[in-house]
């Protein structure tokens, strides 16, 4: 990974209002311009958050415009945009990428996808070790950002397990999934903060033309923020995303600890607002028996993946149960069996029309069946925002 930081930091606030496209090439000159970022470099790992098959639309995942920007910008400079992002552990990076359209877009908009193996390995893999760490004192990174730019491109959203995820909680998408296992288990907030010691974007831009409060990070209330974000240093455009939403930053665990441990950024404000509040954001509710649940089927991941097969984690095949999770459901006495769920759901072997169920095992909870249901026969488990 290839490190560039200006004298000064800067973050650069712009609206959306004229499209997403536009007001990315707009908040990228505001912090700079991308050749001060490339300098040289040939490739430019694109990082969004790609955390589950739900679309941009709903807030959950980056905006392909604004992806498209970033790669038009980087190739301009001469270098190869290259995609790199693993999804949550209980989704499936296969299965999101084809209900998001992954392949299809990074096809037409020339952007190679590296598709580095998830369970890790030293083929695609190195170790860091960063001075200072605390709780995540070694992980692995993709190899490539040896000699590559790093181009994070998180969304602004709240989180149940973290409380709100951007910059630094982003980069935990390029981590190996046992990596990503120890810092659940030991410790989710310090392990953020040790990350950040060795992962150094250099460029972050915030996604927050659409973002998510309440319980986010896949399905939360939908935020029509109309706003980018852009700048080198992580902590200070996670401070800025704090104070745009209303949020203080000392209330999420992960940016109070590094605020106590490295000190308040200085930074000044670029571009069309002047850091004010937009949205008020609400936080997830403190629900500690599910937050501890969550944390439990790490450390139990541990055994588990000793005698499991490679690349099978108890997270997932937990949610696979459907015993836990947001899962939709048929009301047989709505349903008509018309087919537009069927058609709507973009794997295979999901939903019988015959028994009126939806296979836990198939599922990846990206509710386009319940969006699509003209009789409202499907309810959500687990979701707030359902009918």
């Amino acid at each position: 990974m290839l490190v560039t930081r200006p004298t000064t930091d800067t973050v650069a606030i712009t609206r959306t209002f004229d499209g997403v496209a536009e007001a990315t090439h707009r908040v990228i000159e505001q912090v700079g311009g991308m050749e001060s970022v490339i300098q040289g470099a040939k490739i430019a790992i694109l990082k969004p958050n790609l955390v589950a098959g739900r679309n941009a639309a709903s807030g959950s995942t980056t905006n392909f415009d604004l992806m498209k920007a970033v790669a038009e910008e980087v190739r301009a400079c001469g270098a190869e945009p290259v995609l790199c992002e693993t999804p949550g552990t209980e989704f499936d990076r296969d299965a999101t990428y084809t209900i998001l359209g992954i392949d299809k877009f990074c096809q037409e908009n020339n952007i190679r996808i590296l598709r580095v193996d998830p369970e890790g390995g030293e083929a695609d893999w190195m170790e860091l070790r960063p001075s200072g760490a605390k709780k995540l004192k070694r992980f692995h990174i993709p190899r490539i950002l040896k000699e590559a730019r790093l181009i994070n491109i998180p969304v602004l959203k709240t989180h149940v397990v973290s409380t709100m995820t951007m910059c630094m909680k982003n980069s935990m998408g390029i981590l190996p999934r046992p990596d990503r296992r120890h810092m659940h288990a030991f410790g989710i907030d310090q392990s953020i903060v040790d990350m950040n010691l060795g992962i150094k974007p250099d460029l972050n831009i915030v996604d927050g033309s659409v973002g998510q409060d309440g319980e986010g990070p896949v399905y939360g209330d939908k935020a029509d923020l109309q706003v980018l974000l852009a700048g080198r240093d992580a902590l200070a455009v996670d401070v800025a995303c704090c104070q745009i939403v209303g949020v203080e930053p000392r209330k999420i665990p992960h940016l109070k600890l590094a605020l106590e441990q490295w000190g308040m950024p200085w930074f000044q404000i670029v571009g069309e607002e002047d850091g004010g509040v937009i949205k008020q954001f609400r936080l997830p509710p403190d629900k500690s028996l599910y937050r501890f649940a969550f944390w439990a089927m790490f450390p139990i991941d541990y055994p588990f993946s000793l005698i499991a097969k490679r690349g099978t984690h108890f997270v997932t095949e937990f949610y696979k149960t459907g015993i836990v999770g947001t899962r939709p459901q048929i009301q047989e006495e709505k349903c008509t069996r018309c087919g537009v769920c069927v058609d709507a759901c973009p794997l295979p072997n999901v939903i019988d029309l015959t028994t009126l169920k939806i296979n836990p095992k198939t599922c990846e909870r990206c509710l386009l069946c319940y969006e699509a249901c003209p009789e409202k026969a499907i309810n959500v488990k687990g979701y707030s925002g359902a009918r």
